[in-house]
């Protein structure tokens, strides 16, 4: 009895060690066909173009076409659905930007954990808000809009593309740390809320670099810093946030890559590396700094751990500002 149990786990070892080669080729020839790369929103926008831009070198390192695959809706839900849902092989990816982790807090019923449902796989670049004022505000830094917002006995009003929009957290935030009541006036899109904002209908504005820095270059509007950690390639002449007195201030809109959850790591640590490689091309990153993002780079470990911090900052500043869920 004992002689045929031992026969059959030798069976049994000998059955895993053959098949091992086998998982280790499969492992090796990723990947054999083309990678669809869902991006949540429409062709055209700042999401897709990061897209087109690291996809192509992607492309190239690989040896495999990348599709790119707009699917928009629902603040990037309905794509990011469709990655959660998709076979972990590597096959299917998602980019997306900052949002992904800021859902749960502004959506109901969210149909997927943006934490547990994917695997991060690697930050590609990040944009900075930029805050501007209307002409008609008498400010030309941080610390005078602060001043004037104090002694105007009034509560001075801040534009956002939308409820929820990195602009809008970025204001809120702007609120909590100054304790200035500010009165929050949210548009459908940037373009009609920088119109009112050139126009003086609303006083400031916390807006992505690309479409702000444009009216702010042709006089239409004055910038008095940036949101990001440091100083931006972008704009590399404005303080940041902190430098103007608010220290720890920190609101970008930043893209990233993430597979479906289970995906074998070595598979994700293929797309890192390859990732970081078309991040390290100079063409890659001169276009991304021309569409006004900086890029990024680094470990899986790294980006799940920046996920994960982002995602318990910005769910602070919602419930700090009351922002209500919206189905």
């Amino acid at each position: 009895m004992k002689n045929a149990k031992f026969s059959a786990a030798a069976a049994m070892l000998g059955l895993a060690a053959s098949m091992q080669p086998a998982l280790v080729s499969a492992a090796e020839s990723y990947p054999s066909r083309s990678i669809t790369m869902v991006v949540p929103f429409p062709a055209g926008g700042p999401t897709d173009i990061v897209a087109r831009v690291v996809g192509q070198k992607l492309s190239e390192d690989l040896g495999q076409s990348v599709v790119i695959d707009n699917k928009p809706g629902a603040s990037s839900v309905i794509g990011a659905g469709q990655v959660a849902r998709a076979a972990p092989d590597g096959y299917t990816l998602l980019l997306n930007y900052s949002g992904h982790v800021i859902n749960p807090f502004l959506k109901k019923d969210l149909p997927f954990d943006p934490l547990k449902d994917f695997e991060p796989i690697v930050g590609l670049a990040s944009t900075p808000q930029i805050l501007v004022v209307s002409p008609k505000v008498q400010a030309k830094s941080v610390e005078e809009l602060l001043t004037l917002a104090r002694n105007s006995g009034k509560s001075m009003t801040f534009a956002s593309s939308s409820v929820g929009a990195p602009g809008h957290l970025a204001g809120e935030l702007f609120s909590q740390m100054t304790k200035l009541p500010l009165m929050h006036v949210p548009y459908k899109g940037s373009a009609p809320a920088l119109t009112d904002l050139v126009g003086g209908q609303v006083d400031m504005m916390f807006d992505s670099a690309p479409s702000s820095i444009v009216f702010v270059r042709s006089g239409k509007l004055k910038a008095l810093g940036v949101t990001s950690e440091k100083r931006t390639e972008v704009a590399p002449e404005l303080p940041t946030m902190d430098e103007s007195g608010l220290k720890g201030f920190s609101v970008t809109t930043w893209y990233g890559v993430w597979a479906p959850a289970k995906t074998p790591p070595d598979i994700i640590e293929k797309l890192n590396a390859a990732l970081n490689k078309a991040l390290a091309d100079t063409d890659v990153r001169a276009k991304l700094l021309q569409a006004g993002a900086d890029p990024l780079g680094g470990s899986q470990q790294d980006f799940a751990a920046f996920c994960r911090s982002e995602s318990e900052r910005y769910g602070a500043i919602v419930k700090a500002a009351n922002i209500q869920p919206q189905s």
